[in-house]
């Protein structure tokens, strides 16, 4: 069996694990299974630590090592706190707070209260009164008063510019010094609240979350192929998406002073003015087609699928190999490169049949097609008689599987459908807006705090995708659930015995060494006195 023993030599004192065997003669020695080096390298707590890891080890309690009665006094959370503390220097954003506070002479501490927002925003997010109640959740966090948390919102949407051209800065030295694609694509984000008022942000529009009757806004933004996000605005409910192009193209070469890059965009932005300003301000573009609103003549070619004689094999999401079909076709100045997939084909007629039925179920209810914001496949007859209109079915039916993609670049065809197949990762970030960081809907009414709440959440998610990008560059795949779910377990807490105050930090999981590791964050030791806690 293993045991502990300290040797004592000329050179000092060595700790060793030995195990006792018998030799070839029978008789009972020993033998060295691991030095863990000189006891004079080690400080008393270490030594206690590392006793204390053995125990648990072992299967015991770290309580029970501590005299007399123990009282827990409080439990934290210090996951949240280690690791997007760690992230927000990277960006160096704690430097940019501080800068903000002494130009804008606050009172109270910026950063703290902007960073107390940040971790409700990663953990749970939840209202800004919710974040004041939560406070005490946090260790060595200064107490933050209420209305302090809506005027560093008002700050946040002030300083946007400047957060988001630092974040872009010192992602790019940092992570990703070249920079030759861009994605850009919008969404929306809706409201609890059916009130416009002219001027505002809040307006009745298009929405791409299918909510009737809620105002909302329009978000757009620009990332690299990595997801490292470059710059965002924010527009009126109301704005066409394809209007806001101009101004993506315009903060490339001012506010980011990026040349010689391509932009990727889907369909909604294709249009015969966002083209003219794309060769205007020299970039390249992949852009979707609108394959459908494309001369007869041209749409026929591409939709003959014995034109299809070149394959492109790619991994999936799933790491699945997938095989799809293409042909190229040169129209106007531009080259339109045009997919086909059975499994794409399949899924488009399943969807297909799901609008039918849904059409079927409206002309059971003519009364609800007044307020649904597409009519699907229903042609009106007359004033208030409504039918399917089936040479609209047959025609859609005629697409199913192709996929067609404009590019005024000089690239292989399979380099731009690579390029272009990267678009999904904006749409991955627009589903970690509204799901994970649940930015919608949104409960904040005026202009100001409604761009400082966006910002706010910008800022998490960039924070956020460092931390998984850090994690993801080695052997370990995390997931933005399975990295909330190990730093909720992350939990320390206050315990008094009869002499003394100290903190037990819970048990690691699986995934939280490789966390800390790929951070470069030195975990916490078992047992820590509040004097020696530095979060």
């Amino acid at each position: 069996m293993p045991f502990l023993r300290v040797e004592k030599k000329k050179s000092g004192s060595y700790i060793r694990i030995l195990e006792s065997y018998r030799n070839d003669e029978g008789k009972s020695t020993h033998r060295i299974l691991y030095s863990l080096g000189k006891v004079e390298d080690y400080t008393p707590e270490q030594l206690r630590s590392l006793g204390i890891k053995l125990y648990e080890l072992g299967g015991g309690e770290v309580k029970n090592l501590l005299k007399g009665e123990v009282r827990e006094l409080g439990r934290f959370n210090y996951g949240y706190q280690m690791i997007y503390t760690k992230a927000l220097k990277h960006y160096r954003l704690h430097d940019v707070f501080r800068r903000i506070a002494k130009k804008s002479k606050l009172s109270f501490d910026f950063h703290n209260t902007v960073m107390l927002m940040l971790l409700e925003r990663l953990q749970e997010p939840c209202s800004k009164r919710a974040n004041f109640l939560n406070q005490n959740e946090y260790l060595n966090l200064p107490n933050i008063d209420l209305h302090h948390l809506y005027r560093a919102l008002d700050k946040l949407d002030t300083n946007s510019n400047l957060i988001q051209q630092h974040i872009f800065q010192t992602g790019r030295d940092l992570f990703n010094s070249k920079l030759d694609v861009v994605f850009y694509d919008v969404t929306t984000f809706y409201f609890e609240s059916n009130v416009e008022k002219e001027g505002d942000l809040r307006q009745m529009g298009f929405g791409k979350d299918g909510k009737i009757g809620h105002t909302q806004i329009l978000f757009s933004m620009l990332i690299d192929k990595d997801k490292n996000p470059i710059g965002y605005r924010v527009y009126k409910g109301n704005t066409y998406e394809g209007d806001t192009f101009e101004q993506a193209l315009d903060d490339l070469k001012n506010s980011y002073d990026i040349e010689n890059i391509i932009v990727v965009a889907d369909r909604g932005m294709l249009s015969k003015k966002n083209v003219g300003l794309i060769d205007q301000k020299g970039y390249e573009f992949i852009l979707g087609e609108r394959l459908k609103s494309l001369p007869k003549e041209v749409k026929q070619s591409l939709i003959d699928i014995s034109q299809y004689k070149s394959e492109w094999v790619y991994n999936d999401n799933a790491g699945q190999s997938v095989t799809v079909r293409y042909t190229t076709l040169e129209y106007g100045d531009k080259t339109i490169i045009c997919t086909y997939s059975s499994k794409r084909a399949n899924k488009d007629e399943m969807e297909r049949m799901a609008k039918v039925e849904k059409a079927k179920s409206l002309l059971n209810n003519t009364s609800q097609l007044k307020t649904k914001q597409r009519r699907y496949f229903i042609k009106q007859t007359s004033k208030d008689q409504y039918e399917l209109d089936q040479s609209k079915i047959d025609d859609a039916a005629k697409y199913d599987g192709f996929l067609a993609i404009a590019t005024n670049t000089s690239l292989s065809a399979t380099t731009v459908l690579e390029n272009y197949k990267h678009l999904y990762k904006i749409e991955h970030s627009f589903r970690t807006f509204k799901s994970h960081l649940e930015t919608r809907p949104m409960f904040h009414w005026t202009d100001q705090r409604i761009k400082g709440h966006i910002c706010l959440c910008y800022i998490a998610f960039c924070l956020q995708n460092y931390v998984l990008q850090r994690v993801n560059n080695s052997e370990s795949k995390i997931t933005e659930s399975s990295l909330r779910k190990t730093l909720d377990k992350m939990q320390i807490s206050l315990v008094e015995t009869s002499n003394e105050q100290l903190y037990i930090k819970s048990t690691p999981t699986e995934l939280e060494p490789k966390i800390l590791q790929a951070m470069g964050i030195k975990p916490l030791l078992p047992m820590i006195k509040p004097s020696d806690l530095n979060i």
